[in-house]
Order: structure tokens, then sequence, then C-alpha cells
């Protein structure tokens, strides 16, 4: 089956975005307008799943011992890591109590606001970005898009082992509805979930729209001149004040995976190089710790500024997070360059210990299970 290694580097490069995105350090180039429009890449992610889900999975879910094989898998891809970094929060939200109470206080005191513990078990279920009430942005906060793709892909595999013959119909239909739901402000689900379900359906149909004209046979300049332009056309639209902003680049992000999955141009060929391809194998791992790493050193440092009278984070009036500032410009890049280079190391090893056990994991009770299906067969009579 073909793997779309282009579309694992862009993975990879929308990843660090985010994370630059989280990053508030004043006289950066992390200020830069596209990386303060940089959220809007995981809409980004929920297009790229539903295009990879498809070509992966559309004819591998007519059974049910397939959907259940398809659980374990994505629940064991997913899973481990997030408890992981769940539980970390956990635990720095335990070490700012133990703070406060040697006298030490912080801009927001420990297991309130988004980390209260009324919100570790819907982080823990994945529900926090579904469940009216709950808060979508609370503990690890880039964990609302792992809530909303959780169970979109139960969603999704669902709808292909029950109804395959109007799968695709059924997928238009959840799609077109999400995105009206968004546009008119209609909030019959929490928009995160709204979101997601527009644009992964969307990148479900994009799929379609590859198998129809796949085959078709380029020269390799028009496909680089369609690369460049595909890209200009998403980082104009990012950095742009228009209206319906989010559905709009839902659509610019069908069109460039369109045309980065014929994977023709110099682009493409750039993107599959080395460190692209290492970016995009680390890219959920990247995602997952990056909030983490960032509020561990901030935390740190408001130690650090409490001790010694040298404060390098500040929180602006009305801003929902602090800035970083070392009052230098060539100090404030090379602190944002350092702390990237410290979340890609976090991940290199988290991928390692946590995402890649986890996936092993899941393979193996897969092929348990396959193993006692062979053994004691179920019949289903109709």
């Amino acid at each position: 089956m073909k793997r779309f290694q282009v579309l694992d580097g862009f993975r990879g490069i929308c990843a660090l975005s985010v994370a630059v995105y989280h990053i508030h350090i004043s006289q950066s180039f992390g200020e830069w307008a596209f990386f303060r429009n940089a959220h809007y890449l995981v809409s980004f992610f929920f297009v790229l799943s539903g295009f990879v889900m498809f070509h992966t999975y559309a004819q591998r879910l007519a059974t049910a011992d397939q959907f259940r094989q398809f659980f374990i898998t994505r629940s064991f891809r997913l899973y481990p890591l997030h408890v992981f970094v769940l539980v970390f929060a956990i635990a720095l939200e335990v070490l700012k109590l133990g703070a406060e109470h040697a006298g030490i206080a912080f801009n927001q005191p420990s297991f309130t606001g988004q980390r209260a513990p009324q919100e570790i078990i819907p982080n823990l279920l994945l529900l926090q970005s579904w469940w009216p009430g709950f808060n979508p942005q609370s503990f690890n906060f880039p964990a609302w898009s792992i809530s909303v793709e959780y169970y979109i892909y139960m969603i999704f595999a669902g709808i292909l082992l029950c109804t395959p013959r109007f799968a695709t119909l059924i997928f238009s239909m959840i799609s077109l509805m999400a995105t009206v739901c968004l546009a008119l402000g209609l909030a019959y689900l929490m928009e995160p979930a709204l979101q997601g379900l527009s644009c992964f359906f969307a990148g479900v149909l994009t799929y379609h729209l590859y198998r129809v004209i796949h085959n078709m046979s380029l020269p390799r300049w028009l496909h680089t001149a369609l690369e460049v332009a595909g890209i200009c056309l998403i980082v104009s639209l990012l950095v742009s004040n228009i209206d319906h902003k989010q559905i709009i680049l839902t659509l610019g992000f069908c069109v460039l995976m369109l045309i980065f999955s014929f994977e023709g141009g110099v682009i493409s060929t750039l993107l599959k190089a080395r460190p692209f391809e290492k970016l995009g194998a680390l890219s959920y791992s990247i995602y997952m710790t990056h909030a983490m790493v960032l509020f561990a050193f901030t935390l740190a440092m408001l130690l650090v500024g409490k001790l010694t009278g040298y404060a390098i984070v500040t929180y602006p009036a009305g801003a929902p997070s602090p800035t970083l500032s070392l009052n230098n410009v060539v100090a404030d890049n090379a602190l944002l360059l350092a702390l990237l280079i410290i979340i890609v190391g976090v991940s290199v090893v988290s991928h390692r210990l946590i995402e890649q056990r986890g996936i092993e994991w899941g393979k193996r009770l897969t092929k348990r299970g396959r193993t006692t299906s062979a053994v004691n067969p179920i019949k289903i009579v109709s």
C-alpha cells in the first residue's frame, strides 16, 4: 500500500509550527504572522487524517473482527502517550501546590481553572472536546484535538462497517452539516468536535477525488508550479483576516492535500528528505509533549525569577498565556530555538519509549485476537 511520505513531512512541519504558536517570546520569529495563526494548522491534521484513514482502511473494515483490530490499534496508537502526558501535567500541578505551601505564589493557583480536578476524568476518557461543560483546553491543552480525532475514528469505522454502500454519502452529509453549523454558529456539538467532523470527512472526500485523478500524468515543472501555488495559497489565507477563515482554510487544505498527494514536484522531493521524514515520525510526540515542556520551563523560570529577582516571564493583561523575553532580539530568538530543540529531544525519547511501545502492544493484542478467532471461529447466522 502506498505511503504518502510527503504528507508525513507536512505533518511534522505543522506540528512544530503549532509548538511555535504556543511559545510567546516577544522579540523572536515566533511572533511572525504565520506562527501567530499556526493554530489553524490543526485543521490540516484533521484533513490529513481523513485522507490517510480512508486510503488505509476503506477495504479493511468489513467485519466485526476488523473493527475490533482497528479499535485496538488506534487506541494503543493514541492513548499511551496521552495518558503519560496527562499524568505529567497533574504532577506539575502537585509541584505547584507544594511550592504554594512553601509560600511561592503563581499567576494561577494549582488545580484551578483549566486544571481543576473535575477535568481529569474527561481528559482521561478523551471526552473534553465533546461534552458541554468540559473544558477542551484543560490540562495538556493540545489533547483537545486528540479527543476529537479518537471518537471520529470510531464513527468513521462504524459507518464503513455498518453501511459500506452508503458510506460516502454519509461522510459527505456529516462534513456538510458540521461545516454549516460552524458557519452559522449552531452549537449542536461543541465547536472543536464540529471542526474535526468538518475537516476529517472533507479529507475522506478529498481521497475520493484523488482516486479519480491519481493516474493523471503531468510534467514535473507543472507539479512544482502547483506545489508552490498551493503553499502560497495556504500561507496567504493563514495570515489574512477573512470571514469564515476556518472553513475557507479547510478547503485550501484539501486542495493542498490533492496537489501533494501526487508527490511529483521539486518541493515534494525536498519533503522526502531524511530530516522531514524524521520530523513526520515525531509529529505526534511533538504535538503532545510541547505544551508540557513549555509549562515546565515557564514554572522553572517563575521560580528562578522569584528567587533571584530577574524575571523573564510576564503575564500581559488579558493575554491567555505568559510571555517570555530576555530583552534582546538575538537572545530571544536563541531562546526560541533552544526550546524547540528541547521539544524535539523530548519527543525523540517519548516516541521511542512510549509511542512506539504502545503501537507494538496494539499489534500484539490484534495478533493474539486473530489467533484466538482462528482456534475458536465465531459463526454469525443471519
